[in-house]
């Protein structure tokens, strides 16, 4: 069950065009700090056009449907990856409804760590998308939107040319909304696909960090480029014999070298 109420309505969306029916207005950024107050807390709304009004409100909940969909607690970033993967798949896919978690310890069916899983239901109730709280920050968004190509492409399909088209189309809107997001800054920001064969650096937490093992599976090593202590994981020793090219280190040394890479379901 959801465990949030929305102002905005799943059904309805303001209809792209509908404002043909009206007189031009003007958009409301462009709106004096006056006039706003005067229309928000003022005593009369005389000498507003309702059309003027009406445009308001579209802007308004066109905007809010946007920022309620991602959750209730939205995201405190303003540059949140992860946020902006649940809204290009909400524009892919405005019908479909999931939930979202991170889960400490995730495990798949067969009892071994995982780093995202999708979860259906039996009674055709609404997928779980648990995404491994252990994972690296920055596998975070390519992780959701793995999960979330699941939901679009269902259950049946796995991991099969269905489910392959709708990560594609994720991540081509993902960064369709980032481009238009930073089109006036000079450097280009894109997420892709994390692939068998692109190599990387997988990031193990250090010890200075996380003093005390948190599994049994957690063993104590160094990292062979700076020397430091750090955690290495079930997870970490199955992406990297799954990838002999993916090396570790340390979360410092790994966030220099600029290529964390993180496994996936």
């Amino acid at each position: 069950m959801r465990e949030y109420t929305t102002l905005t309505r799943e059904a309805v969306d303001v209809v792209e065009g509908a404002a043909q029916y009206m007189s031009e207005t003007t958009p409301m950024e462009h709106w004096s700090d006056k006039m706003l107050d005067l229309l928000l807390n003022g005593p009369t709304i005389n000498g507003i056009k309702k059309d003027e009004v009406r445009a308001l409100l579209r802007q308004t909940y066109a905007a809010l449907k946007r920022y309620e969909v991602i959750g209730p607690m939205a995201s405190p970033f303003m540059n949140d990856p992860t946020a902006i993967v649940a809204l290009a798949f909400r524009e892919l896919y405005p019908r479909l409804e999931y939930y979202a978690q991170y889960v400490p310890s995730l495990e798949g069916e067969e009892g071994k760590p995982a780093c995202g899983l999708t979860i259906f239901p039996d009674d055709g109730s609404t997928p779980i998308v648990c995404i491994s709280a252990e994972v690296p920050i920055s596998a975070g968004p390519e992780l959701l939107a793995h999960e979330l190509a699941h939901v679009a492409a269902g259950e049946a399909v796995e991991h099969g040319p269905e489910w392959k088209a709708a990560e594609e189309a994720i991540f081509q809107k993902y960064n369709e909304i980032l481009d238009a997001k930073i089109s006036d800054e000079p450097a280009e920001v894109t997420v892709t696909p994390h692939e068998v064969g692109d190599g990387g650096i997988l990031a193990m937490p250090l010890k200075a960090n996380i003093p005390d093992s948190q599994r049994d599976d957690w063993k104590l090593v160094t990292c062979p480029i700076c020397g430091a202590e750090c955690w290495e994981n079930d997870l970490a020793r199955q992406a990297m014999a799954a990838e002999p090219e993916l090396r570790a280190a340390c979360t410092t040394c790994a966030l220099k070298a600029g290529v964390t890479a993180g496994g996936k379901h």
